[in-house]
């Protein structure tokens, strides 16, 4: 009876919006008047961007922006592997210990001065200074002294310093690791290791990275018109690698529904349109019509010192996946019973998939969930449930409340809809009791997941410590010897963070589904570090 109910309430929702989606209004559009082939891109973001500084940033929008103003030694190309940036070559010693960058000479700040091996080492050290309380950095870990400066009891902590870098030119740069990781080269693609001019920061201040005017790029292009509602990006003209930029101009909205992004597609504003569930069967049969799928992971997190664990348990295994994944998403979006996702990284000596080891770990089961929520004492609770302000988002949230409510008796959400960036201030505060969130992987490791839940981490915004699980992500970042026991490892650590200790109640595995202008090409979209690449990105064939 409870299942047939959860499907009418769900149904109950898309007959509404299906109501509201088919009722497009071309009044409030105004056109942009491109031109056939005019190499501008328009697109759609749903959030607007907290940061433009690569030391403190922590989330997708603010990365893919990032990704297409400035450039690290390294970026992704068309074949989702490290393609040269401001680095045009690197020389590694014998064990692979100490690599020497050898930088661009043509690699220029957009006011024209050159990108040097000293502007990536003031951004690193900055990253790694406990007062920058960068939430990505320990993803400089693999240099050398990096994981002492900021552990706090350690004698180097804050002792930047340290680092394990040196400029032995201008164009010249030396990193020393702790030991050779072997993804170290597609870390450097990522935001974290973008390079900062250090004069530059000093005199801009606290304004630097806040508004467009106060940033220098090194990227294909440069930000103009930054604001809540949108920003643009330019082709940059100091770029070193501009003959293969095509795009003159990239215009971004922000647009926190799925049925204005798509009015404003059919309308000729937008290149690009994401779908939710009820305009998939609206437009699957449209020619811009296009799914994917994407190692990314949507979850409910826990504040461990809130919730106790019989909850959390009980809340793992009391929402019916199937049914959410398949009629309020319906874009290619995988149950997920698991946090690590499918697909992503094999064994590397049976060349299995992760997940064949452990498969499913927390399934819907009402039975299981009712009781574990007895072994909890059946208690009559609120609890917060934090998301962000965009239709689909409160959609989903809707769903889960009905879930948990309906399945263990005693149990009130109170759904807590916060701004993009106000929501990211209470997570870092860890200021909520549970969190719709989600994690795309930053390079092509198991420890782009596994390393979120290490005590004190960056990211593991959850109160959450277990000295088991820290030794073995530990070991795994300092122990290459045999790499067939590190990654079973990593899947054990799945087991404890999910299974033992409830840290996290998983949802789903991403899939997209969108509209493409089909005179776009070459938009690049990775499966790790920032989603989206521009760079290749052309207009041909508009208007035929």
């Amino acid at each position: 009876m409870k299942a047939k109910l959860s499907l009418l309430f769900i149904m109950t929702f898309l007959f509404s919006i299906i109501l509201a989606a088919c009722g497009f209004s071309n009044g409030e559009i105004e056109s942009n008047g491109a031109k056939e082939n005019e190499q501008v891109l328009n697109l759609l973001e749903s959030a607007e961007l907290p940061t433009m500084d690569t030391t403190r940033a922590d989330d997708s929008a603010s990365f893919v922006a990032m990704n297409q103003v400035f450039e690290g030694l390294y970026r992704l190309g068309p074949e989702n592997t490290p393609v040269p940036g401001v680095a045009k070559d690197v020389i590694k010693n014998n064990d692979g210990s100490v690599l020497t960058f050898i930088l661009n000479e043509n690699a220029n700040w957009s006011d024209g001065s050159p990108v040097t091996a000293n502007d990536f080492i003031y951004a690193w050290k900055k990253a790694l200074n406990p007062e920058t309380l960068s939430p990505y950095a320990y993803l400089l870990k693999p240099i050398k002294n990096a994981q002492a400066i900021i552990t706090e009891g350690n004698p180097l902590f804050g002792k930047v310093e340290r680092l394990g870098v040196k400029a032995l030119d201008d164009k010249t740069l030396e990193v020393t690791l702790e030991i050779p990781v072997p993804y170290f080269i597609s870390l450097t693609a990522f935001p974290t290791f973008f390079p900062q001019k250090e004069e530059f920061v000093a005199a801009i201040g606290e304004d630097y990275a806040l508004y467009a005017d106060k940033m220098l790029y090194n990227g294909p292009f440069y930000m103009t018109n930054w604001t809540t509602s949108g920003w643009t990006f330019k082709k940059n003209p100091q770029y070193w690698d501009k003959e293969t930029v095509n795009l003159a101009q990239i215009n971004y909205k922000v647009i926190k529904d799925s049925t204005t992004e798509t009015n404003l597609f059919e309308t000729g504003q937008a290149d690009r349109a994401s779908l939710s569930a009820e305009l998939v069967e609206l437009y699957k049969d449209h020619p811009d019509f296009k799914t994917y799928s994407v190692p990314s992971m949507v979850y409910l997190k826990f504040n461990v010192k809130r919730i106790p664990i019989e909850q959390r348990k009980a809340m793992q295994r009391a929402i019916n996946k199937d049914d959410f994944v398949l009629y309020l998403l319906n874009n290619g979006s995988l149950p997920a019973d698991y946090f690590f996702p499918a697909g992503f990284v094999k064994h590397p000596k049976t060349g299995e998939d992760f997940r064949t080891k452990y498969g499913n770990i927390v399934s819907y089961n009402k039975e299981e969930a009712k009781e574990y929520w007895q072994m909890a004492g059946s208690p009559t609770v609120t609890w917060d449930l934090l998301i962000n302000d965009r239709d689909e988002i409160k959609r989903i949230a809707e769903y889960i409340k009905n879930q948990l409510e309906s399945n263990l008796p005693g149990l009130s959400i109170n759904i807590n809809i916060q701004p993009f960036k106000q929501r990211l201030a209470l997570d870092d505060a860890i200021d909520y009791d549970i969190q719709l969130w989600g994690w795309g992987p930053d390079y092509h490791d198991p420890l782009t997941y596994m390393d979120l839940w290490v005590t004190d981490g960056g990211n593991n915004k959850t109160n959450y410590s277990n000295r088991e699980y820290d030794k073995i992500i530990n070991n795994a970042m300092n122990n290459l010897d045999d790499l067939a026991v590190r990654f079973e490892s990593l899947q054990d650590a799945e087991m404890i963070v999910l299974k033992e200790d409830a840290v996290l109640a998983p949802l789903y595995q991403s899939g997209r589904a969108a509209l493409q202008k089909y005179y776009v090409k070459s938009l690049l979209e990775h499966p790790f570090g920032p989603q989206y690449s521009f760079k290749w990105t052309y207009i041909e064939g508009k208007g035929k």
